[in-house]
């Protein structure tokens, strides 16, 4: 056994000082204007979590569960469950007093922290060794993957800290079995799940292996069934706990993405295609530093989200000793967690230097494909990717035990505090992670809060769908509908109805005049059926066009609709006869 050092109040000060700070330096390029400033690219998702997160508090707040909008996909609207719902909850209180660009800050910042607090608490009880635990906590904090998560402006995916809190909880109730600790584990397992599903998948691949792996040690005892009687009762309890927590939320989940209204689906053939043709992990990008990402989503869809699976040679290489040194026994069953995730994270096929490789005309398939073709569970998953996360929470705990390995040695002190710096520079500076982070800015609009009836209209509609959703962040200001979902590229009303499908028409036309002659009939009979349901208003965000389209444009609305506000950032109209008089004009 590891000799574990007391946990003092210093000691517990230390790591929650040095994994806040880390956090706020994160945060540093927002800290200027939290309230405005939100982490993320402007090009990816962190528009929608802006919006997803005033959903829920909105929700909440009028006494009804944000399970199903109609400020979304109008006409219809139909059910939603926000993926990080979890922390638009947790942060309900920030987003109270500062809004919601705020509170995903918050949740963010205080995501960051806790992936380094949970890791630091997991190793200091496997590995004994405070400067290990220290190590290991800056390890999984600064893990590329997450940053380049946070560079997108996907929130829920930051909140792997409560898989190391889950497994923590894990070992502690395996330690010495008993109902009290068995409901901790429990309540740990269920908090990490809702948090988000696939760090909840994750601590359930650990517990499994965890099981197999003692069945097997106990089939050569004198009494295997003792393991039985001891953690039977526990297990059975820390489960329940475990599915009340879950249950709830992943029960409405599941019903959000299966209801015919469904804003968000996960058909199981749509998310096959999406890993084997967008979300492909190249076996080199865990290795390769520098700009490398797999797939390179800017080169081949002209997005700008980056797939960061890079887990660093900083915390490779003293993982790596810690199979050689004196508590190898104890790093084993991490170095075979580790395997078993990095294997997954590569996918359903084996995709190595941009290619899938193949064998006799096949290509060569991974256990992922086993998985996702014979457990419904995987059949949801778009993003093996994410696996990362488990690999890299492993060979944290292994570098912990290769520092207390080390014990009190001449200069090891030194030599730790040099490895954090290293995992540290190169997190930040060398791996495909970019920063500072990133930041969109969600500006204020006064003028939309005079919309007061029917829906909004904001052109351009061809927009890539991630740069789009920042229209739908001005909810914030009008709450008015408007025909966007969140991953829908042209709404079917928007590409059927003869008015507005005209508007794509001009949009994608690199003509820079409007036609001689205009399909008038069309235009009058598509403007009518417009009106009837409800539309309202359009508005033109200017910075988004080019001048000569942004011309065209206007030239068109300015003969079919009637402007009421022109500012340099954008120009409103109103389609006259919806909603009764025109006194709700902004």
């Amino acid at each position: 056994m590891v000799a574990r050092p007391p946990a003092t109040l210093r000691t517990h000060a230390l790591a929650v000082a040095v994994h806040g700070l880390l956090a706020l330096a994160c945060l540093g390029p927002v800290l200027a204007d939290p309230c405005h400033r939100a982490v993320g690219h402007p090009g990816n998702d962190v528009w929608n979590h802006v919006w997803g997160f005033w959903f829920v508090f909105s929700s909440l707040s009028e006494g009804t569960l944000p399970l199903h909008t109609e400020l979304l996909a109008w006409p219809q609207g139909g059910s939603l469950w926000f993926i990080d719902s979890f922390n638009a909850v947790l942060t309900a209180p920030i987003q109270a007093l500062f809004g919601p660009v705020a509170a995903l800050n918050a949740a963010v910042g205080l995501n960051l922290a806790l992936c380094g607090l949970g890791a630091h608490a997991l190793a200091l009880r496997v590995s004994g060794s405070r400067a290990g635990a220290l190590f290991a906590g800056l390890c999984y904090q600064s893990a590329p993957h997450l940053l380049g998560q946070a560079t997108n402006g996907i929130t829920e995916t930051l909140a792997a800290g409560w898989l190391p809190l889950a497994l923590l909880g894990l070992l502690w109730a395996k330690e010495e079995p008993s109902l009290r600790r068995a409901a901790v584990a429990g309540l740990l397992f269920g908090l990490n799940a809702v948090a988000n599903w696939y760090y909840g998948l994750f601590a359930g691949i650990v517990l499994l292996g965890l099981i197999v792996r003692e069945l097997l040690a106990s089939l050569g005892r004198p009494r295997p069934w003792a393991l039985l009687r001891a953690w039977g009762l526990p297990l059975g309890l820390g489960a329940a706990v475990t599915g009340l927590v879950v249950a709830g939320p992943f029960g409405l989940f599941l019903r959000s993405m299966s209801a015919p209204d469904a804003i968000v689906t996960r058909d199981p053939e749509f998310v096959k295609r999406t890993l084997i043709e967008h979300n492909m992990t190249d076996v080199l990008a865990l290795l390769v530093p520098g700009r490398f990402y797999s797939p390179d989503l800017k080169a081949a869809f002209d997005e700008d989200l980056i797939v960061v699976v890079y887990l660093g040679y900083s915390l490779l290489l003293p993982a790596g000793l810690a199979l050689f040194g004196a508590l190898r026994r104890k790093a084993e069953p991490w170095a075979a967690l580790v395997c078993a995730f990095v294997l997954l994270c590569l996918g359903p096929y084996l995709y190595l230097g941009g290619a899938y490789r193949s064998v006799e005309g096949s290509l060569v398939a991974l256990p992922f494909l086993w998985l996702f073709e014979a457990i419904p569970l995987f059949g949801r998953i778009s993003h093996a990717y994410r696996f990362a996360v488990g690999a890299t929470l492993g060979l944290s705990v292994m570098a912990a035990l290769a520092i207390a390995a080390m014990g009190a040695r001449p200069g090891a002190r030194l030599a730790v505090g040099a490895l954090c710096l290293a995992r540290l520079v190169e997190s930040m500076a060398l791996s495909p992670a970019v920063m500072p982070l990133p930041w969109s800015e969600v500006v204020e609009r006064p003028v939309l809060a005079g919309m007061r009836s029917g829906a909004v209209l904001d052109l351009p509609i061809t927009l890539p769908v991630l740069s789009r959703a920042r229209f739908i962040v001005d909810q914030v200001t009008h709450g008015r509908p408007v025909p966007f979902g969140l991953n829908d590229p042209l709404p079917t009303w928007l590409a059927t109805n003869r008015y507005t499908r005209f508007l794509v028409v001009l949009e994608r036309s690199r003509v820079a005049l409007l036609p001689p002659q205009l399909p008038w009939l069309d235009l009058v009979a598509g403007r009518a059926e417009a009106v009837d349901l409800g539309l309202r208003y359009i508005v033109v965000h200017k910075d988004f066009y080019a001048p000569a389209e942004a011309r065209k444009i206007s030239a068109f609305l300015d003969q079919t609709a009637r402007p009421v506000h022109d500012d340099a950032a954008m120009r409103i109209y109103v389609l006259d006869g919806a909603g009764g008089a025109d006194s709700d004009s902004p």
